[in-house]
């Protein structure tokens, strides 16, 4: 979108209701640990080093560069101001308007160890209001280190300047959904709903994760781009 802002979230709206791969051993074993404990993982800085670069679908390549350093940024305001509890930066693509008129092009809001609301950030949620495309970075502390969740995704649809939700771990892997040229808001909401369907029947965490995993594997039909590093 482009504004940028990394975040998820749920929605009602006209028509519906909104509802890793690791080379080093040392990271899977990091990994298979967080999964076993039922407690969040704390950010080191090695994992803030090795956030990567990534080539972003449908977005410019002169974002690249500035998408990874926001989201070094989150684990770094999550590590050293919050805890390691749930951060969100919410970013604008137009930053060179706002510079001009003197104007913020990004908010950070602090949630806790489950949660954060982007909209918390007076700067966000003014970005989010009146850019064209903006992009969401989400920090998740999970212990299972998931990625999206349907709150995630509602969020996106929610807001039609949201271009892109990053989320990213407390480990430095990267997730993303991005609203590409041909994307439909109708199909979006009606694989939401059928995700959250699948949530509201859920017995466990994983029956919760597959329904959020419907949505990730099929909302390319949308036109959403989804894609994980």
């Amino acid at each position: 979108m482009f504004c940028a802002v990394l975040v998820l979230v749920l929605v009602y709206r006209k028509g519906g209701v909104l509802v890793e791969n690791y080379d080093d051993k040392d990271e899977l074993r990091d990994l298979e640990m967080a999964k076993k404990r039922n407690h969040k993982v704390m950010i080191t800085d090695e994992a803030i080093r090795k956030v990567p670069r990534i080539q972003y679908k449908n977005i410019p390549e002169s974002e690249y560069s500035i998408i990874r350093e926001l989201a070094k940024n989150v684990l770094q305001i999550s590590k050293d101001e919050n805890n390691s509890n749930e951060v969100a930066i919410t970013y604008s693509m137009e930053s060179k308007k706002y510079i001009q008129r003197g104007e913020e092009y990004i908010g950070v809001a602090l949630g806790g160890e489950h949660e954060v609301d982007p909209m918390s950030s007076t700067i966000a949620y003014h970005l989010v209001a009146s850019a064209k495309e903006c992009i969401i970075i989400v920090l998740h502390n999970h212990p299972s280190l998931s990625d999206f969740s349907l709150s995630d995704v509602k969020f996106l649809l929610q807001y039609a300047s949201v271009k892109m939700m990053v989320v990213i771990t407390n480990l430095g892997s990267i997730s993303y959904l991005v609203k590409g040229k041909g994307y439909m808001y109708e199909t979006a909401v009606e694989l939401f709903n059928e995700a959250v369907s699948m949530n509201n029947e859920a017995k466990n965490l994983k029956d919760l994760q597959r329904a959020a995993n419907y949505f990730l594997r099929n909302c390319c039909r949308a036109g959403v781009d989804y894609d994980n590093r």
